[in-house]
Formats: structure tokens, C-alpha cells, sequence
């Protein structure tokens, strides 16, 4: 018998019993909030972490298809679930026809790690290319095509004999040897990100506008998502469309009752697996989100001594070069310190700047604040999803994709951060160039060790209020400074329209009780959103 099963227990409880044709069973029981699931059954398929993975994400799309009300999101749910049905059954159909015979320590695409590779039975009938078993994620792997390449690809579920290349062949990371590779200064990213070996895969598209059985669309500004999603869902052992579906899942699920973690904009990009900065998966999606936004490069303004200082802009701002308005307050601060800026998301903040700045003064944000509220009524309408997994309405919305643009940017940086041997860095930001460096603040916040961050200064800060703000608090040795402006229009008016009432710690402050945020009200001296260059003294 071959079979997947769904049965649902209690309110936000199901089960799933699979029976691979062999009769090995796998039972897993869960509920839509939790971290882990409850398995048991035979050693062989208990032992495959991609097949658990694929039974689990299985069962928490069929929970959400059965709970759901809206048509679109019911539909929505049932694809992702019958996709990672197949997924589950076919990996189960390999693991019934495993050998012994095992080629070892070899790179795998998925896990990212040298790993045993177990061969599949040739003669199965389920395989029509040379195919094996990670030993460590479990996944479907098959020797790369490049002539003298001895790395595993991942193979899929594919039953055709079609080519597969391993993701250094892929251009999905630039090398499985650099990894783990220590950066003596943070501009030496560049270099590490080259990619060693000639892309044999040019002509498949790694990066698109859409992903697999329609699970979810996203627009051209944010290629890097599908990328991204596949890259964390191939880390579990999964690959193509149900990777990619189940990484995206993970990073945009919004509240945990949707099966995600709970990430808004892209803040745990980078540490949603737990390990990833400055790591193998950090490594994958640095260089995936790099491929796809074209303006990031961190540039050395200046040499020095003592702590460097990174800078990053916002929109208004964007397009100045070089020093971008910054010169006067950091060299006022920081005379001695060596100064970086990090560039970022072009496109996106024209994009945003062009909306704002359509017309002029008060009533023009007004008229703004009123289109951003007509486009963020219908992004509340899909309850329990994060940004990515509702960007076919960010497409239309300026503000929601230079917001989750500036959510991705600080996980990258976290990761470059977090790989250097800089002992510490001071992180100056203004308006989404402040949640740029709150974000990488955030994330390296997450990781056990020495604070990374030596201080912190943020200007107009177009970062909400309504947050848990302890990861940041951790993450700094010194201080988090916050300057506001309460006569700031774009923060008071635009950005509390599009965020649906939420107010920004730019235009009120952080209020926090915590003991390294501090905020400065600088509204007697500040008059409009790009005006924090012209008069603000960093504090000490």
C-alpha cells in the first residue's frame, strides 16, 4: 500500500500516517503552532530529515486549506499541499529502494555540508537518473554533469533524465570550500562573493518572477525572495518548488498559526534556521540577494583608526554619492574612525521617492498617506501571512517593498558582520537606512556571543514602535541613540498611514524601558524628514 493520510485532532491538531509501498510507516502529529513536530514509525523513513520536513509541511497546508475562509488563500494552501504531498511520497518511494552502497564525503547542494550519499536501487522504478540519499538532510541528490565535478546536485523528485549541476555550478553560492570563509575587513565580501567555477546552468532560471504550482507570485523587486526561500528550503532537505514553497513559508509566515516564523520584512532572513550568520546558509543567501540587487556594495569612504563606522541612507537621500550627507556628522563624532556606507536597494527607494515627492509639502503626504491606506486596506485583508507571502499586493505598494527591500538588506549585512574579524562596528542609519542597520542589529542580537555593535545611531527611523526590542538592546555593547522629530510629515503621516495606525520610532520615539535604547528629541531643531543632516550632533 502507498498512501498519505491526513487526519485532523482537535481544534489546531492533525496527524499524517504515511505507508510507503513497501509498508514502512512514518506518523507525525502535530498542531499549527508548533516549533517541532511528534514523529515515529520505521528507522528508514524517521531517518530522512527532508521526508519528515515534506510530511509536516504537508499536513500544516491541508490544517490552514481546512481553516481558511478566503477562496483565494483556501486555494492557495491546497497547491502548497498537494505539492509537498508528492514531494513526501516520492522521497518516500526512493528511501523504500536504498542500497548500501555509499560514495563519501562529498558536497552536497542541499545541506551544504561533505556528506555520505547512499545510492538508490537503479533498477527501481521511480529512478531514471543515477540517484542517492544525503546522508545528512536526506535529500535527493545525483552527481553533478560537469565533466570531473564530484560534487552531488540535488536531484528532486524528477523521473526524467535531465541534467542537474551542483550549486556551485548553479552560481547559487560562489564556493562550497569559502562557506565558512573569515573576512579581515568588511569590504573583502566582494571577493568572497566572486564565483569560482563557470555557471553551467546559465540558461535555467534560479531566480523568477513566480514560484512553483503558483504557491505564491512576487514581483520583479523582490527576486531575490524565490531565491532566498529556496536556498532556506533546501537547508531541510527539500529542493525545487517544494524548497522553495516551504522556505518562503518559513520566512513569511507571519504568526506562528500560519506555519512560519513570524518575520515582517526580512529581519530573520538570515537566522531562520538558527545557525545561519556568517555560516553555510548565511553564505547561500547573501549571495542569492546580491545576484538580484544590483546597487549593494558597501564603500570605504575614508581609512582611519579605531571602531568603523557604516552608514546607510534612506529614500530622499538615496541618490547622493559618496559621503551622502554624512560627512559632517560622523567627522564631528568619529573624526579618527574609518567610515563605510553601505548602498542598497536603488530601485526600490526611486521607487518610493518618486511617490512621495510627486507633489510638495503637508497636503501632498496627506494625498499620498490616503493611496498608501487604500493599497495597505487590502494587505490587511490577508491576516497571518508576512510580506512575502502576500507580494503580489507589495508589488503595487512603494513603501511595502523598500521596507521589505531594507528588511533584507540587514540580515546580509548581519551576515557579512557577522563573518568579518572586526571585533565591533558603529551602525548609523537614516529613515529606512535606519532599519537597514536595526535590522542587522536585530539579527546578530539573535546569536550567542559578544555584542558586535559597539553604538548605534538612528535618524527619523522608519521602524515601528509596536515591537520586542530585547534583541536589539543585547546586541549593542553601548548605546542605541534615537533621534526623532514629531514635525516630521513623511514618518507622521505616510508611514502611520501605510503602516495600518502604527506609529514610527522616528516620529515619537522609542519609549522603551530598556536600559541601552535611548531617545533624543531633536523636533525644535528638526523641521522635515531629510533635514536630521543639516543639524544633529551625535551624542557621546
Amino acid at each position: 500500500m502507498k498512501s498519505l493520510q491526513y487526519t485532523p485532532k482537535g481544534r489546531i491538531g492533525f496527524s499524517c500516517r504515511l505507508e510507503s509501498a513497501k509498508g514502512n510507516l512514518l506518523v507525525l502529529e502535530s498542531e499549527l503552532t508548533a516549533l517541532e513536530p511528534t514523529v515515529s514509525g520505521d528507522a528508514v523513513l524517521l531517518g530522512n530529515p527532508a521526508l519528515v520536513t515534506a510530511v509536516w509541511a504537508y499536513g500544516k497546508n491541508e490544517a490552514e486549506r481546512r481553516h481558511r475562509h478566503n477562496a483565494d488563500l483556501k486555494e492557495m494552501h491546497a497547491k502548497a499541499a498537494a505539492l509537498h504531498k508528492k514531494t513526501a511520497m516520492d522521497t518516500a518511494a526512493l528511501m523504500d529502494d536504498l542500497t548500501d552502497e555509499t560514495v563519501t564525503e562529498r558536497w552536497c547542494s542541499g545541506c551544504l555540508t561533505k556528506s555520505n550519499h547512499k545510492r538508490v536501487n537503479q533498477r527501481a522504478e521511480s529512478v531514471k537518473v543515477a540517484t542517492y540519499i544525503c546522508s545528512n538532510c536526506g535529500a535527493a541528490t545525483t552527481p553533478c554533469i560537469v565533466p570531473g565535478c564530484e560534487n552531488f546536485a540535488l536531484r528532486g523528485s524528477r523521473k526524467l533524465n535531465v541534467p542537474q549541476y551542483c550549486a556551485e555550478h548553479r552560481h547559487t553560492i560562489p564556493s562550497f570550500e569559502k562557506l565558512d570563509t573569515r573576512l579581515e575587513e568588511i569590504t573583502g565580501y566582494e571577493e568572497w562573493l566572486k564565483f569560482e567555477k563557470h555557471n553551467a546552468a546559465r540558461t535555467t532560471r534560479l531566480i523568477g518572477a513566480t514560484v512553483g504550482v503558483g504557491v505564491v507570485a512576487l514581483p520583479v523587486a523582490l527576486a531575490a525572495a524565490p531565491a532566498i526561500g529556496g536556498a532556506i528550503g533546501a537547508m531541510t532537505g527539500l529542493s525545487g518548488a517544494a524548497a522553495t514553497s516551504h522556505g518562503l513559508a518559513l520566512l513569511g509566515g507571519g504568526a506562528l498559526a500560519a506555519g512560519g516564523l513570524g518575520m515582517a520584512g526580512g529581519t530573520a532572513v538570515v537566522t531562520a534556521l538558527g545557525t545561519a550568520l556568517g555560516g553555510a546558509l548565511g553564505a547561500s543567501i547573501t549571495s542569492a540577494y546580491t545576484s538580484s540587487d544590483k546597487s549593494f556594495k558597501i564603500v570605504q569612504l575614508r581609512s582611519g583608526t579605531g571602531t568603523p563606522v557604516l552608514v546607510a541612507n534612506g529614500f530622499l537621500t538615496e541618490k547622493s554619492d559618496g559621503w551622502g550627507g554624512w560627512r559632517r556628522i560622523v567627522d564631528e563624532r568619529y573624526p579618527e574612525a574609518p567610515v563605510y556606507r553601505v548602498h542598497w536597494g536603488a530601485r526600490e527607494l526611486t521607487d518610493l521617492s518618486a511617490f512621495i515627492a510627486a507633489g510638495g509639502g503637508a497636503e501632498a503626504a496627506k494625498n499620498v498617506a490616503a493611496k498608501l491606506a487604500k493599497k495597505a486596506t487590502k494587505l490587511a485583508e490577508l491576516p497571518g501571512l508576512g510580506t512575502l507571502l502576500f507580494a503580489a499586493g507589495i508589488a503595487q505598494n512603494p513603501w511595502m517593498l523598500a521596507k521589505t527591500r531594507a528588511g533584507m538588506t540587514g540580515a546580509i549585512l548581519a551576515d557579512i558582520i557577522a563573518r568579518t574579524d572586526t571585533e565591533q562596528f558603529v551602525l548609523i542609519g537614516h529613515s529606512l537606512g535606519a532599519r537597514v542597520m536595526a535590522t542587522a542589529a536585530e539579527a546578530l542580537g539573535s546569536v550567542d556571543g559578544s555584542a558586535r555593535i559597539e553604538s548605534m545611531h538612528l535618524l527619523g527611523a522608519a521602524v515601528s514602535t509596536k515591537k520586542d526590542w530585547r534583541a536589539l538592546d543585547s546586541a549593542v555593547e553601548s548605546r542605541v541613540w534615537n533621534y526623532f522629530s514629531g514635525n516630521d510629515v513623511v514618518l507622521s503621516a505616510i508611514y502611520r498611514t501605510a503602516e495600518l495606525g502604527t506609529t514610527a520610532v522616528g516620529a515619537c520615539g522609542f519609549n522603551s524601558p530598556l536600559r541601552k535604547i535611548s531617545d533624543r528629541d531633536v523636533s525644535r531643531k528638526v523641521a522635515s524628514h531629510s533635514a536630521y543632516f543639516h543639524v544633529v550632533k551625535l551624542m557621546e
